[in-house]
């Protein structure tokens, strides 16, 4: 430690060696100094402070005879143990302040998106934790490649800001791919580089959402968006799903501003909107005066009939297309993007600038060099068959566990699935608790960024399994199977 922060003053009646005394009390009670660590010299502190050295050999001396310093010979002063309770033993009046709220000032009303999970209460061996990647699948080798490459000739790529809206060679390649793969036609001026899904949401919130507006979101669905609707007091439509999407013939005969729709696979019960519905959704926003915001969550993988056209491809002024690189590459990125309709470019742009002055330029300039020297489509290919299999081994266990009692959606793409567990028999809250115990984590919807729809019993379980191994999954849900078949008998 080599130098702290004590301010002295030099119009109150307390000496010297007590103000710095009781500065240093202040940081090792508040925890800023703690046991171990060395305070500066006295010859450094007496001349940091400009007092003589008698000066802080008194202070120090006050802080010895307190305990909370120790001095070791030929080495200097460290400090003690702190005090337990908070409170100063050189000045027992001491009080900490506090801020003073006013009363007139608006209390927060933010929620967090819902994918951050606390802890769980015991080791967890099999987590079937959503939206998490396989580890074993990243590329890691050429994002270490690449990384030295661009880190060697960066430029003035690493000091200087990055452009709000991102960098133009992966917006670039980031409508390639959409053209190709997707049938967007989207002009990468158009595009606008974000942090993620979540990111987006917030930026399209802040551009249409007050206490005066109402915006569509699926029931169940993502917390994400139905929290940010609670933080700007805003009139939330929720609007059910079946096993075909959203119900289009339940959407409110209204003015809406937004709607929130995952049509490739429903977040969280994971089924696909059918091609009719999608017409009817469409024709509804128009007579609505809704924009569409189409999340494509998981649409990058498919393992039955080919997903239905996009929103976006369908109708593009009607919509804005948000796409992630968390779920094919991994949510530690942190980049996702938007494709806006023309006239939101520019407002969208600023107000990313306005938010975060652009995403990180590295990470940027690694994926857009990804793109071009080892083909990302290429990469998704891998990670279809790979999570195909795993997807297969899980439904194979859960047959084993549950038989024909329970139902599966969800199934034909995404990286997890949805069971809904039979009416007879425990809950999900008991069956995810009774698993826990053995080292199994499961998620129900309250627990997985999403809730059960209005008036409905807690039954749904959801499956990510993505980053498990097969042989994972395959003692995972044998376990399950006995946990489950104690369930039903206890």
């Amino acid at each position: 430690m080599f130098s702290l922060p004590i301010t002295l003053s030099h119009t109150h009646s307390p000496p010297y060696k007590r103000q710095i005394a009781r500065q240093i009390e202040t940081l090792i009670c508040s925890g800023r100094l703690q046991e171990g660590n060395r305070l500066p010299s006295i010859n450094r502190m007496a001349s940091l402070l400009q007092v003589s050295k008698n000066t802080i050999m008194g202070a120090y001396d006050l802080l010895i005879d307190s305990n909370l310093i120790h001095s070791e010979p030929s080495r200097g002063f460290f400090v003690a143990t702190p005090t337990r309770n908070g409170r100063s033993r050189l000045v027992p009046d001491f009080v900490m302040e506090t801020a003073h709220c006013s009363r007139n000032l608006r209390t927060s009303t933010a929620l967090a998106s819902g994918v951050h999970v606390p802890a769980a209460s015991v080791p967890v061996r099999f987590d079937f934790k959503i939206g998490r990647p396989s580890l074993h699948a990243f590329p890691l080798r050429q994002f270490i490649y690449l990384s030295n490459q661009l880190l060697r000739y960066a430029g003035t790529g690493m000091t200087d800001y990055p452009p709000p809206e991102g960098l133009w060679g992966l917006r670039l390649q980031i409508a390639d791919y959409l053209a190709a793969s997707k049938g967007i036609l989207a002009d990468p001026d158009h595009i606008l580089i974000t942090a993620g899904t979540q990111e987006s949401l917030s930026l399209i919130a802040a551009h249409f959402l007050d206490e005066n507006s109402c915006a569509v979101h699926e029931s169940p669905g993502y917390n994400g968006f139905r929290h940010l609707l609670a933080r700007h007091r805003t009139q939330g439509i929720p609007v059910p799903v079946d096993q075909h999407g959203l119900c289009t013939d339940q959407l409110p005969n209204r003015a809406v501003q937004l709607a929130f729709v995952t049509p490739s696979h429903q977040y969280p019960l994971g089924h696909t909107l059918t091609v009719p519905r999608r017409q009817e959704l469409l024709a509804w926003a128009s007579s609505s005066g809704a924009l569409i915001i189409e999340d494509d969550y998981d649409g990058d993988f498919c393992y039955g009939p080919a997903l239905p056209a996009p929103l976006k491809a369908m109708s593009p002024g009607q919509v804005i297309y948000l796409g992630s690189f968390s779920k094919t590459l991994g949510p530690g990125l942190r980049l996702g993007y938007m494709v806006c309709p023309p006239h939101l470019s520019q407002d969208f742009i600023a107000r990313k600038a306005l938010l975060n002055n652009g995403s990180p330029w590295l990470t940027q300039a690694i994926l857009a060099r990804f793109f071009d020297e080892y083909d990302y489509p290429r990469h998704l290919q891998y990670l279809r068959r790979r999570y195909l299999e795993q997807r297969n081994t899980l439904l194979q266990g859960l047959k084993k566990a549950w038989g024909n009692t329970g139902v599966v959606s969800g199934h034909n793409a995404g990286m997890h699935l949805a069971f809904r567990l039979p009416s007879q028999g425990p809950d999900a809250h008991h069956v995810a608790a009774a698993a826990l115990r053995y080292g199994i984590r499961l998620y129900p919807l309250a627990q997985a960024a999403s809730q059960e729809a209005d008036g409905n019993d807690p039954r749904h379980l959801l499956f990510g399994y993505a980053n498990l191994e097969c042989s994972e999954l395959q003692q995972a849900m044998q376990h399950l199977a006995l946990i489950q078949a104690r369930l039903n008998h206890g």
